[in-house]
């Protein structure tokens, strides 16, 4: 808090730029320290997008136009999604009307929408990403993986078999203007230890799925930034308790073959935890759509009123989930999993290893802004992490992630991507829904 000789001149100086200025007051809100939880009455005054001072309730005069009353109202920074797959530009309204100012795009190649499960190819994003900055359209800040990179033969992705293939997928992506690189599944050792290098050449993280057989301690150590889902190379991770892995493989019917086939990743498991924290890497645990798999009758989430918005093709996706979920007679095997998901997020918590929020939208039901919300209450309500904790997921994380110094905080000097909330998410984590208005830069683009 400034002392109140300089607090008097800066506000004798705002009071003369009032009328000239683009400028935008915040009075009398909750302000909450994402760090400690600690709650702060202040007024904020936001000049063009960054926050140019914070102080005491009530000490900033007011304008007509230029003022939000948030007396009774919760202030956060903008949620980020960390994981996303956009597919239509529509997608980029929706996250901002749910308070989310940034997004991971985590990649794929389609040039018109498909089931929701990959991204347009970088070119449309691109297009986007400039329009955003240049502000002739509004949506968050956008990363992106442009074609990712896999051993699948899939037509959405490079091959990377070979090290020349692991050049050429670099050189397009680098091309295509990526921010990182994406790596899926079935990819050989020889062109992972490949792409690690390359990667480093370029100043390019790699993040993804990890490519079975391969222990994940030693995909981290290679460097990859973050984990991608719950896979088998993560999922004994779950616990450190023998009895406990012994009764979840007993109850998920393991034969003889099935232990010897994961006894490496089982032997791996501590390493693992080791290996995120010597490395510094992160967590992307999707908690929602892995839920998605248990959603199959519940007509709130089918038929929520947003899903008009999606182009047909993701509803025909959603609907083919429901579908394959109805036939699958391993409903135990996908309970157990997601059992061990719920452990796993609360153990790496536990643990100080670095977790991000991502939804995988529009991804087998996933809706754009809005999941990202459900991600954050199945981190509280399943996994038991404290409102606190989960919205450091989605806030204070991603910012540490991406090394951004000014974003992530209500702090001045940091850019204004915020949300001002009707209700206190760190009483009831659904409150983080009770939005009442959305800044992005510093201009509101939402206000209920």
């Amino acid at each position: 808090m400034k002392n109140i000789f300089v607090l008097f001149l800066s506000l004798v100086f705002i009071s003369c730029q009032f009328e000239t200025e683009e400028v935008l007051i915040i009075s009398n809100t909750n302000i909450i320290d994402l760090e400690t939880g600690d709650i702060s009455k202040c007024d904020i005054l936001i000049r063009d997008s960054v926050i140019a001072l914070v102080s005491e309730a009530n000490s900033i005069p007011t304008y007509a136009n230029k003022n939000i009353d948030g007396t009774g109202y919760y202030l956060i920074p903008g949620l980020w999604d960390m994981h996303v797959h956009i597919q239509d530009s529509t997608y980029l309204s929706m996250f901002l009307d749910y308070g989310i100012t940034g997004v991971r795009d985590m990649g794929g190649c389609v040039n018109v929408p498909t089931d929701g499960c990959e991204s347009v190819c970088p070119e449309f994003l691109n297009r986007w990403k400039v329009a955003i900055a240049e502000g002739k359209m509004n949506g968050p800040q956008l990363y992106i993986s442009g074609t990712q990179l896999s051993g699948t033969g899939w037509p959405t992705s490079f091959s990377v078999s070979t090290k020349e293939e692991v050049e050429y997928a670099f050189q397009q992506n680098i091309r295509d203007q990526v921010d990182f690189i994406k790596v899926y599944e079935k990819i050989p050792w020889e062109s992972y230890q490949e792409i690690a290098r390359l990667a480093k050449l370029h100043d390019l993280d790699f993040v993804g799925h990890v490519s079975k057989p391969f222990l994940l301690s030693d995909i981290l150590d290679l460097g990859q930034k973050s984990i991608e889902h719950i896979r088998e190379p993560i999922l004994y991770s779950f616990t450190k308790d023998s009895k406990e892995l012994e009764n979840f493989m007993i109850a998920d019917h393991y034969t003889i073959e099935d232990r010897e086939f994961v006894k490496p990743w089982i032997n791996d498991a501590e390493n693992v935890i080791e290996s995120f924290k010597r490395n510094e890497a992160w967590f992307t645990p999707t908690m929602a759509v892995q839920y998605a798999r248990q959603r199959y009758n519940d007509k709130n989430w089918i038929n929520h009123p947003f899903r008009h918005k999606l182009p047909n093709s993701v509803t025909d996706g959603l609907y083919s989930h429901i579908d394959a979920m109805k036939a699958n007679k391993d409903k135990i095997g996908d309970m157990l999993w997601w059992m061990a998901l719920t452990k796993l997020v609360k153990r790496f918590s536990e643990e100080k290893i670095g977790i991000l929020a991502g939804s995988d939208a529009v991804c087998q039901g996933g809706i754009p802004g809005y999941s990202l919300h459900e991600e954050l209450f199945l981190m509280v309500e399943e996994a038991g992490l404290s409102p606190l904790e989960a919205i450091q997921t989605a806030t204070i994380n991603p910012c540490s992630y991406f090394g951004l110094k000014k974003n992530g905080k209500v702090h001045e000097e940091y850019y204004a991507d915020l949300v001002l909330l009707k209700e206190n998410p760190l009483e009831n984590i659904r409150n983080t829904l009770s939005i009442k208005a959305v800044i992005k830069y510093g201009k509101i683009v939402q206000l209920n």
